[in-house]
């Protein structure tokens, strides 16, 4: 299993699943790891970060609070599937996202 190494962005093509614990802005959320795809290549913290791969406005403005409100009312408290791009030099994970119902 490959390892991450901090301060490179890692290509992937993995898949994790669980409920959203928090939004943090519009484009960006927390949530429990509580499942792992059976082929995934990389490991993952049991909270991980998740960024969209789909950028937002930037917090602090007017659209970046009214795209915090959209991605709450959406993904909030919900269980998500991510499906993992990449891990950026900051660790957060670049996905693509559906919520499951």
């Amino acid at each position: 299993m490959a390892q991450p190494q901090k301060g490179k962005v890692m290509r992937m093509e993995d898949w994790i699943e669980g409920p959203v614990l928090r939004v943090i802005d519009g484009d960006t959320f927390e949530m429990q790891v509580a499942v792992v795809g059976a082929g995934n290549d990389y490991p993952y913290k049991p909270v991980e970060l998740i960024r969209l791969s789909q950028s937002a406005p930037p917090p602090g403005t007017e659209a970046g609070e009214e795209a915090k409100r959209r991605l709450e009312a959406h993904v909030g408290g919900k269980t998500v599937r991510c499906y993992v791009k990449s891990r950026d030099p900051e660790g957060y994970l670049l996905s693509d996202v559906t919520v499951r119902e």
